[in-house]
């Protein structure tokens, strides 16, 4: 088997695991942006209960206030948990962003092995076409 398919095969086989890689690093990156859309929910239902405390000061409503200091403990509990969550996927998108440069520069390798033989396939073609010219001038003859 000559050089040139399994290098072709390489090459096809490093493109799809790029592909394989992007795709997992967008889906890892789209559920980063869930947990960060949480996490912002989460800091509105924190300032929610701040802002009902403040107008249960405001007011002198004792109802309402230790409902609020229980709804901005739960939203700090429930940060503090998409905090955690939120640092480990940030630390996966990294892994994976490092894991798909890796596959692109490794598929870029290849690429340029390939090319190189496709290169150098080109100019041996042309040297053969060169002889066969050259041949067929010799055997033409003084005459012709």
């Amino acid at each position: 088997m000559s050089i040139k398919p399994v290098l072709a095969r390489l090459l096809r086989l490093r493109g799809l695991e790029e592909e394989q890689s992007r795709l997992e690093l967008e889906n890892t990156a789209a559920a980063l942006g869930r947990v960060e859309q949480e996490r912002a929910a989460v800091t509105r239902r924190q300032a929610m209960g701040r802002r009902v405390f403040v107008t249960g000061i405001e007011q002198s409503d004792n109802r309402c206030r230790p409902a609020a200091v229980i709804e901005m403990e739960l939203a700090q509990r429930q940060r503090a948990q998409v905090d955690l969550r939120l640092t480990a996927i940030e630390s996966e998108v990294e892994r994976q962003r490092d894991e798909f440069l890796e596959r692109r520069t490794r598929r870029q390798q290849v690429e340029t092995l390939v090319d190189a033989a496709r290169a150098e396939s080109e100019v041996t073609a042309a040297r053969r076409a060169q002889q066969m010219l050259d041949d067929w001038y010799g055997r033409r003859g003084p005459k012709q």
